[in-house]
């Protein structure tokens, strides 16, 4: 698609993370499609750039658009960290790593990180997975650890051998609310009602986004708690499978605990003389022994 040479130039500034720039640049061209246009023009562009703002939120925004300018944004050395070569396991942290969400979500994945990797190494994944393998090692021994800053999940941690899950609760404060609907709008989830003079939040059907929060024009949405939840089973490989719920809420002495057991089961269980996956394990046994 053509471009005008404002366009190509703006395209540059929209505030996305770098692992996302590719995706403003056909937003910009989807959006002028819909026009029925065939150039992309600079109104376009600040379309997507106002698509984007509202998306992620004036806070990530702005330490994007810090990232952007080459200045220090304030995230943590720690999700710039490389796991040790020697290891037998991989952590893979959400967008967030790149300031896509807020402070918030950030301390949370920070406040899990070095622990669970510190927790890993103490439990010496490494000697129990190459107990549990045969030659040669390959990259799919490693045992995978999904950390995410919220459940909207752009990095899925349900294809992840143990996936960690931001979660926030919201409340609604009542006497505050004037149900102008903004936050039942928001939710996709459709986990918002309006009843009998009272807004209420349907728990069976929030995922704890916290995304409500945000859009409450009168602050009548607060954080009633934050917690992890914890996911363990998931496969992409041969044998598809989606990681089970062990805990939808849980603080990070809660999900250390879940690891050590869910690395006990593993190490405990019976081979047979072959090679076994975790993801086997945790199909066959399930997860009702690994809840704390």
């Amino acid at each position: 698609m053509k471009w005008e040479k404002d366009a190509l130039e703006r395209i540059e500034q929209v505030p996305v993370p770098p692992v996302m720039a590719r995706y403003a640049k056909l937003d910009a061209e989807m959006r002028t499609r819909a026009k029925g246009l065939e150039q992309v023009t600079a109104d376009i562009v600040f379309e997507t750039e106002k698509g984007y703002t509202s998306a992620f939120g004036a806070e990530a925004v702005a330490t994007i658009t810090a990232m952007s300018e080459g200045k220090d944004a304030g995230l943590p050395d720690e999700f710039y960290e490389e796991d040790d070569d020697d290891d037998l396991f991989s952590i893979y942290l959400c967008p967030a790593k790149y300031g896509a969400c807020t402070a918030e979500k950030r301390d949370m994945m920070r406040n899990i990180l070095n622990p669970l990797r510190a927790k890993l190494k103490a439990l010496n994944i490494t000697q129990i997975i190459m107990d549990k393998s045969r030659p040669p090692l390959m990259s799919h021994h490693a045992f995978t650890v999904s950390i995410i800053g919220c459940p909207n999940c752009c990095l899925s941690p349900y294809f992840s051998d143990f996936g960690i899950i931001c979660t926030y609760w919201p409340r609604i404060h009542n006497d505050e609310c004037v149900q102008c609907g903004a936050c039942a709008n928001y939710c996709t989830e459709k986990a918002i009602r309006f009843e009998g003079g009272e807004t209420i939040t349907d728990y069976n059907k929030c995922v704890k986004c916290g995304g409500c929060i945000n859009k409450c024009p009168v602050d009548a949405l607060s954080i009633d708690q934050k917690c992890y939840k914890v996911v363990v089973g998931g496969c992409g490989s041969r044998h598809p499978q989606l990681a089970q719920t062990v805990t939808e809420c849980t603080d990070v002495a809660g999900v250390l605990k879940t690891l050590e057991k869910v690395l006990l089961l593993f190490k405990e269980v019976s081979t047979d003389g072959r090679e076994i996956s975790f993801h086997e394990v945790i199909k066959k046994h399930g997860v009702a022994e690994l809840r704390i």
